[in-house]
C-alpha cells in the first residue's frame, strides 16, 4: 500500500490495509467500491458504489460543513 499512496501522492490522509475485511464489515459495508469518511467526533458516512467526483466533492464538503 505505501507503494500506491506514494505513486499518487495521497498521504494527506490515512490509509489503512483491511486485508481481512475486518474494519469494512465494522461500517456494514460488504462490497466494493465504497467509501467510509470519519469526521473529527467519529461521526461516519458510508456510501456503498462508486461516488465520482461530483459525489466524492459533496461528501467532503458535507464532512467540512458539519
Amino acid at each position: 500500500m505505501r507503494d500506491f499512496v506514494d505513486e499518487l501522492g495521497v498521504d494527506g490522509i490515512v490509509h489503512v490495509a483491511d486485508v481481512d475485511g475486518t474494519i469494512w464489515e465494522s461500517f456494514g459495508i460488504y462490497g466494493q467500491p465504497a467509501w467510509v469518511f470519519v469526521d473529527d467526533d467519529g461521526r461516519t458516512d458510508a456510501y456503498l458504489g462508486g461516488l465520482g467526483v461530483d459525489g466524492l466533492t459533496q461528501a467532503v464538503e458535507a464532512l467540512i460543513a458539519a
